[in-house]
């Protein structure tokens, strides 16, 4: 890379593949060009359709032409998600950072390759997870810290559809936001699951899921259980857990922790970093990644079984 591109204050290079800026911008719309990001280069590799006329930047036909290109240090990874492990290997094992739309491969295994690229290339390659800065969330998490507990022993989440942030499209609830909840619960067990059991509510025989039950015990002991309801108001807390000599409970932004003789109150910090600044200062500066890609590959493999343990009825291990 040129020098200049390696100063603190340079905005990162940015190429993109599978988007055309203005027709199928991708996820370039939820880049902030400016001081810190500057698209360089583009390609529509993975799109079918005529080659775009409009185009702000250098556009390459053949995406490992862009890969060639100096002044790129990110690929921005879209398109058809079948081809994002190709496009993400192909950017790391060419020395270029990736992050990836949503979702970031097709399946689990795809999103380990592409982890264990990054981490043998010693680069960055990660995806937004918006629904990490929920505050009830963040609450529980911040009393967790503050009473210095080693082991989360139980938990039960209580996740209302009709708030989930970051929840994409899908065939049933499972589907949609079944992923955004397990790596939540994941962020405040840190511990090795067992199995997976997912059990589906329906409102009627052969009719669309409208909420389910997640079971996951603990190779280290204890029980995770979450429950998905397309019903707000049910009165139930986000979260509850309990820890040695403990109980959390969290909603409406706040984490009461009981003791057997006190009750604290921990109110959700404010938000650190956003995605954007914290990749550029992973890129710039080598500081640690927020959505670490051993924790997109865990969700993900957390979610096909539980989609798995649906479909056969019954648990399925991890």
């Amino acid at each position: 890379m040129p020098s200049e591109q390696e100063s603190a204050g340079a905005a990162v290079g940015v190429g993109a593949v599978g988007i055309r800026p203005g027709e199928a911008d991708g996820i370039l719309a939820e880049m902030p060009e400016g001081d810190k990001f500057c698209l360089v280069a583009f390609s529509d590799e993975g799109l079918a359709g005529s080659y775009p006329d409009h185009r702000p930047v250098r556009y390459c036909r053949d995406y490992n032409v862009l890969l060639q290109d100096p002044a790129v240090e990110l690929v921005l990874v879209d398109g058809p998600v079948e081809k994002r492990r190709d496009f993400a290997v192909r950017a790391l094992n060419a020395g270029r950072h990736a992050v990836l739309a949503p979702p970031f491969c097709e399946a689990a295994l795809d999103a380990e390759r592409v982890m264990k690229t990054a981490v043998r290339k010693g680069l960055v390659a990660t995806m937004d997870l918006p629904w990490r800065a929920d505050p009830d969330l963040r609450a529980v998490q911040a009393a967790l810290e503050g009473e210095n507990v080693a082991a989360v022993q139980g938990l039960f989440s209580f996740f209302c559809v009709e708030e989930a942030a970051g929840a994409h499209p899908g065939d049933g609830l499972l589907e949609r936001v079944g992923m955004v909840m397990l790596d939540q619960m994941h962020l405040l067990l840190r511990a090795d699951v067992k199995s997976v059991s997912a059990h589906l509510q329906r409102p009627a025989p052969g009719a669309p899921e409208d909420g389910f039950f997640l079971y996951l015990p603990l190779r280290s002991g204890g029980l995770a259980v979450g429950q998905a309801s397309a019903h707000a108001g049910m009165g139930l807390p986000r979260w509850t857990l309990y820890a040695a000599r403990a109980a959390f409970s969290a909603s409406g932004g706040q984490a009461v922790v009981r003791t057997a003789d006190q009750t604290r109150t921990y109110a959700a910090p404010k938000a650190g970093a956003g995605f954007w600044e914290n990749v550029y200062s992973a890129v710039r500066h080598g500081a640690d990644i927020k959505c670490h890609p051993a924790d997109i590959v865990r969700a993900m493999k957390l979610h096909e079984a539980s989609l798995r343990s649906a479909e056969l009825g019954e648990p399925v291990v991890i």
